[in-house]
């Protein structure tokens, strides 16, 4: 959530100089156009869309983040252990790797190319685990061999060895943590940083911190009952 707020504020304070700025997408209200409670149509087409959005990018992401944890530190031959090993040598590198991907793609794609092609792998990933990878963990997981691995290279090597036993339950923690950074923090502030107004941003952007605040409580309530 900090880091949520951290990204919308960080864009009011560069761009607060510049009232008038805009995003190249931005259209601009005019002065005489009809308003619902003092806000202009234009706004509020854009600002509800966005809501809504960003509602459902954090109510799945609130799912994501507790399902990760509970899938890898629950599993066969793992525990809380792995969690420093997996944020160290697999979601770190991802990270750059995405990066260093974005930057390349988007010196070639539009905008609207670059947000389908960053956001459709996940989909993607994240149907196919729930329908192909999770039922078929235990074909797809080595465990005979990662048992015999661990009894070769010893206890200290534990952590690495779970990564390898529990290879698609770690690719999921992976993918819900870049679920977070890429989608949240990139895709979506990109996508309303270049539609909205700085007027707009210092205006609608706190109630999206709102929003953010009652899609935990819906995502909790969730996966409460999908528990059960």
């Amino acid at each position: 959530m900090s880091r949520m707020m951290a990204s919308s504020m960080g864009v009011q304070g560069v761009a607060a100089p510049r009232l008038s700025a805009a995003g190249p997408d931005a259209p601009v209200p005019s002065a005489d156009e009809k308003k619902i409670l003092g806000t202009p149509i234009t706004t509020i087409k854009k600002i509800a869309p966005l809501g809504i959005m960003f509602f459902c990018i954090l109510f799945n992401y609130t799912i994501l983040r507790d399902t990760k944890d509970v899938l890898v530190v629950t599993a066969p031959g793992s525990g809380a252990e792995i969690i420093p090993f997996l944020k160290t040598w697999v979601n770190l590198p991802a990270a750059i790797g995405f990066a260093a991907l974005y930057a390349t793609l988007s010196n070639f794609l539009t905008t609207q190319q670059l947000f389908y092609t960053c956001l459709v792998p996940f989909v993607v990933f994240f149907g196919s685990f729930a329908y192909v990878l999770y039922p078929l963990r235990d074909v797809l997981h080595p465990t005979e061999f990662c048992i015999n691995l661990l009894d070769q290279a010893g206890e200290r090597f534990a952590g690495p060895i779970a990564i390898l036993r529990n290879w698609t339950f770690c690719l999921f923690y992976v993918m819900a943590e870049l679920w977070g950074s890429v989608v949240v923090s990139v895709l979506f502030w990109g996508f309303a940083n270049q539609i909205t107004t700085v007027n707009e941003a210092e205006q609608f952007y706190p109630l999206f911190g709102l929003g953010a605040n009652v899609a935990l409580i819906f995502s909790g309530r969730a996966v409460r009952y999908f528990s059960e």
